[in-house]
């Protein structure tokens, strides 16, 4: 009986041509605009050796995002996101510097899965507990650890640290995924925009001017 792979699974050539091909379509299309016939033709095989390796469509997503998540996305956000919290940084603004300007690399160095991850993400609950159990898990604690620093030191409003890692995150997402995606040609004050984020930040969740 076919199986999704798992990421310890050594692919055949064929499984590799239409991994590859998926990424590149749902990235482009959508995972509802996709059709079989197309990741298909992109890998150069039959449409039914997709389902030899692939009982669906929705298999064959996490089938890609499963090993792309252990593989490269985890891997690639301890690389980047471990020497952010080992560093001491002298204010919440530095902080917030630091992450906007990893973030922003990360999503720059792996777009496909990044605009794959943005679409369906809302939309899979599959997806959404797998991401969380293998990718931010990890980081969780620590990010809740160094909010919780700079609301001792008063540097922030004192609601529960979940929320204010929420509000960032939220925030940082909204100019990544325009900068990266949405607009990557508009005329673009790079500079101008990192600070009008890192400002829109810092007085939201400043200790004396939220409600």
């Amino acid at each position: 009986m076919s199986r999704r792979p798992r990421s310890s699974d050594t692919l055949t050539e064929a499984q590799k041509k239409i991994v590859d091909a998926a990424v590149a379509a749902f990235a482009e299309q959508g995972f509802n605009g996709t059709a079989t016939r197309d990741i298909a033709r992109r890998a150069g095989v039959a449409e039914a050796t997709i389902f030899k390796y692939f009982p669906s469509k929705r298999d064959l997503l996490l089938g890609v995002l499963g090993p792309a998540i252990e593989q490269l996305v985890g891997p690639a956000m301890a690389r980047s996101m471990d020497p952010l919290f080992d560093a001491t940084y002298p204010s919440f603004e530095a902080f917030l510097r630091a992450l906007l300007a990893e973030r922003t690399a990360f999503a720059r160095a792996h777009p496909q899965l990044v605009r794959i991850l943005a679409q369906e993400l809302p939309f899979d609950a599959e997806l959404r507990v797998g991401i969380i159990g293998r990718v931010y898990a990890p980081f969780l604690a620590r990010g809740l650890a160094l909010i919780e620093r700079f609301q001792r030191e008063g540097q922030i409003v004192d609601w529960p640290p979940p929320l204010v890692l929420r509000c960032i995150a939220s925030a940082f997402a909204g100019y990544v995924l325009h900068r990266v995606f949405v607009a990557p040609d508009a005329a673009w004050d790079d500079d101008a925009e990192v600070e009008r984020v890192i400002a829109f930040v810092t007085r939201g969740l400043s200790p004396g001017r939220p409600a």
